[in-house]
C-alpha cells in the first residue's frame, strides 16, 4: 500500500507568523516608548520634586537664620536691659538714700500770685499775696521756712523754687527771693546745709 504524500503550503503560514510577529514587534515597541515616556515624566516629577525640597531646605535655612539673628538681638536686647534695670536699681537706692537723709521743700506762685510750700512728705501750704501788703506773705514764708529747718534734723534741705519768669510779677519775685537769703543765713548760722535751686518752669 502506498502511502499519500501530503503538501502543505508553507508561503501563507509564514505569512501569518510574520505578521503576528510584526505585530508582537509593534506592540513591544509601544510598550518600551511607553515605559521610556514614563520613565521620563517620572524622572522629571523626581527632579521637579528635588527642586522643590532643595527650595523648601534653602527657605527653612533663610527662616533658621532670621531667627537666630532674631534671637541673637533679643538676647542682646534682654542682657542691656537687665543691664539698665541694674543700674536704675542701684541709682534708685542711692537717690532713696539721698531722699531719706535730706529735705525737699518747693516754692512756686500760682496764677493768682499766692505761694506754694510744699513739703515732700505731701504737705502743701498756700500763702495769699496782696498786692497792697507784702508783709503777710514776707512774714508767713519766712517764718514757715524757718520751721523747716527746725524739722531739718541734721539732714541737708533742698530748697527748689519754681517759677515761670514771664507770668510772675517783679515785686513777688524779690519778696521771695529775700526770704530766701535769709533763710539761707539763718541755715548757715545753725549750721545746716541748705541748698537752693531756682528753676524757670518754661526753660
Amino acid at each position: 500500500m502506498r502511502k499519500r504524500t501530503i503538501f502543505i503550503e508553507l508561503t501563507s503560514l509564514l505569512d501569518v507568523i510574520l505578521i503576528m510577529i510584526f505585530v508582537l514587534l509593534t506592540q513591544a515597541r509601544a510598550q518600551t516608548t511607553e515605559a521610556v515616556e514614563d520613565a521620563a515624566a517620572d524622572r522629571a516629577a523626581l527632579q521637579e520634586v528635588r527642586q522643590e525640597m532643595q527650595a523648601a531646605q534653602a527657605e527653612a535655612d533663610r527662616v533658621r537664620n532670621h531667627l537666630k539673628a532674631e534671637n541673637e538681638a533679643l538676647l542682646q536686647k534682654t542682657e542691656a536691659l537687665e543691664a539698665e534695670v541694674d543700674a536704675l536699681g542701684r541709682r534708685m537706692i542711692s537717690e532713696n538714700l539721698v531722699l531719706d537723709n535730706s529735705l525737699v521743700l518747693s516754692l512756686s506762685v500760682a496764677a493768682d500770685a499766692s505761694v506754694s510750700l510744699d513739703v515732700r512728705e505731701g504737705e502743701s501750704i498756700r500763702i495769699p499775696y496782696d498786692w497792697n501788703d507784702s508783709t503777710y506773705a514776707y512774714n508767713r514764708l519766712r517764718s514757715l521756712l524757718y520751721e523747716q529747718l527746725n524739722q531739718a534734723a541734721g539732714r541737708t534741705v533742698f530748697l527748689v523754687f519754681q517759677y515761670d519768669r514771664a507770668s510772675i510779677y517783679h515785686a513777688e519775685y524779690e519778696m521771695i527771693l529775700q526770704v530766701i537769703q535769709e533763710t539761707k543765713l539763718e541755715a548757715s548760722q545753725r549750721e545746716i546745709l541748705l541748698s537752693v535751686i531756682e528753676m524757670d518752669v518754661k526753660e
